[in-house]
């Protein structure tokens, strides 16, 4: 993923560009989302290595349950940030859901994981100089975004009725087995004014933004739409569209009928094997030509939706 250049792609001017993204220093929080299986890992990846060259110190956070980082540093990763290999100032760091029964207590452990990746357990003071979110496919991810304010809500009630404060204790203690009761109340108050910390910063589109990426097929452009309207309401900035896994034109038939003329030397029979192969070649360029047309008009479709709003760029496959 180049950091900046202009390309066409069938004839459409899409900007290969992420020098905006990497270079807006205040940047505090880069969410990067969409349907599984377009690459958000990758992406996810190149932009932290992109962003390590440029920031004191960056968090790469997977909140995808699939331990997708592990896979592409061939190094594992645990719920606490480790140095990745081969860097000096990058750090990963995936959640252990397996200790989380069910989804809101593993959203609930990844925000209170998150709160103790910092110094002194505060927001506005952080560890690092940007933290990347690779998240769980759209689903997941919109429960995971609207959860701050959810329990915000939540915890507003608990502190408000003191009847309810058992519940809170029952819930923080199945977390944290160690935490002396008489002191949950009190944790409940600090996680709260932590919880707002975050739901301010994730509203706030100087300090956060949300990547979307997306593959140039219907049911991907669909979500990506979904996405980006549930990102509206949230009042979460979204200024990025990454297409990925975008095919490039191929056209072979000069080349091969080049070499054919070069097998007159040949005998029958390995001239009749290699003139197979070559139709099996001119075959398959022409099926993935024909994909390459099919793509064409999903990428017209998210250009005519998003250019002007978004900052549309392409990751191109080779």
């Amino acid at each position: 993923m180049n950091e900046s250049s202009m390309e066409s792609v069938n004839g459409l001017n899409l900007r290969n560009d992420v020098k905006n993204l990497v270079e807006q220093e205040s940047y505090k929080w880069i969410f990067v989302g969409g349907k599984g299986g377009v690459g958000k890992t990758t992406i996810s990846c190149s932009l932290s290595s992109i962003l390590s060259e440029r920031r004191e110190s960056v968090l790469l956070l997977s909140t995808d349950p699939a331990h997708s980082l592990s896979d592409a540093f061939n190094q594992k990763f645990t719920d606490t940030p480790t140095l990745v290999n081969g860097y000096e100032n990058l750090y990963a760091m995936e959640l252990d859901v397996t200790r989380v029964s069910d989804t809101v207590c593993f959203y609930l452990k990844f925000y209170l994981s998150f709160i103790n990746a910092n110094p002194n357990r505060s927001v506005q003071s952080m560890k690092y100089s940007v933290i990347v979110f690779d998240t769980a496919p759209t689903g997941h991810t919109l429960k995971f975004l609207n959860l701050p304010d959810t329990l915000d809500k939540l915890l507003e009630s608990f502190l408000k009725v003191e009847s309810l404060c058992g519940v809170a204790m029952k819930l923080f203690s199945a977390l944290n087995n160690s935490l002396p009761k008489e002191e949950i109340f009190q944790k409940i108050k600090r996680f709260k004014n932590n919880l707002t910390l975050i739901m301010n910063q994730m509203k706030d589109p100087n300090k956060t933004t949300f990547v979307c990426v997306c593959i140039p097929e219907f049911l991907s452009v669909y979500e990506t739409e979904r996405l980006i309207q549930s990102l509206a309401k949230t009042d979460i900035d979204c200024s990025y569209i990454i297409v990925n896994q975008v095919l490039s034109y191929i056209n072979l038939e000069e080349h091969v009928n080049n070499t054919k003329k070069s097998l007159e030397n040949l005998t029958p029979e390995n001239k009749k094997v290699l003139e197979d192969f070559f139709e099996l070649v001119l075959e398959q360029q022409n099926n993935l030509n024909g994909r390459l047309n099919i793509q064409r008009k999903y990428i017209e479709d998210i250009k005519q939706l998003y250019e002007g709003f978004f900052n549309i760029g392409k990751n191109q496959t080779h």
